[in-house]
């Protein structure tokens, strides 16, 4: 009678199983930290456009007021995480500019003024916008209001 023997064997699909499980497991991992890292650059670019939202309601909130004249600067907190703070700085130390030239020249004049906003949101994200503006301003007394000559004419092209 015939005895069949097997090989010895070595070992080697355990091998190659604990190497393709330790590969697996390297880009699970690697998987896990991409995903987490995306989920932080999300959250941070989330937080950089409510700071610019802020600074944007700063600019608002500084045309709106127009106190032109001061040159404090404003805080205001919007919530927990948001604020915002806007400085209105005149422009040639608020040197009077001549309009162009036509009916007005010599009338009337503009002061520029930089309005600088800066917002804030949480994970300490920052924006901030400059805008320019002006503000009309009488540079002579030609035109003066009389209330008894608004009272009695009736041309529309009055001074009134």
């Amino acid at each position: 009678m015939r005895t069949f023997t097997r090989p010895s064997q070595q070992g080697a699909a355990l091998i190659v199983a604990l190497i393709l499980l330790v590969a697996l497991s390297l880009l699970a991992i690697s998987s896990l930290n991409t995903a987490s890292l995306d989920l932080i650059m999300t959250g941070n670019e989330q937080y950089r456009a409510r700071a610019l939202a802020a600074a944007e309601a700063g600019l608002a909130q500084a045309m709106k007021n127009g106190d032109f004249n001061s040159t404090d600067q404003v805080s205001t907190n919007l919530n927990n995480s948001d604020a915002f703070s806007y400085t209105i700085s005149p422009v040639n130390g608020g040197k009077v500019e001549s309009p162009p030239t036509g009916s007005s020249e010599g009338t009337f004049g503009a002061v520029y003024y930089n309005i600088t906003a800066t917002g804030t949101s949480a994970r300490s994200a920052k924006a901030g916008v400059i805008q320019e503006t002006y503000e009309l301003v009488n540079t002579s007394n030609e035109i003066t209001y009389d209330q008894s000559v608004c009272s009695t004419t009736a041309n529309l092209d009055s001074t009134c």
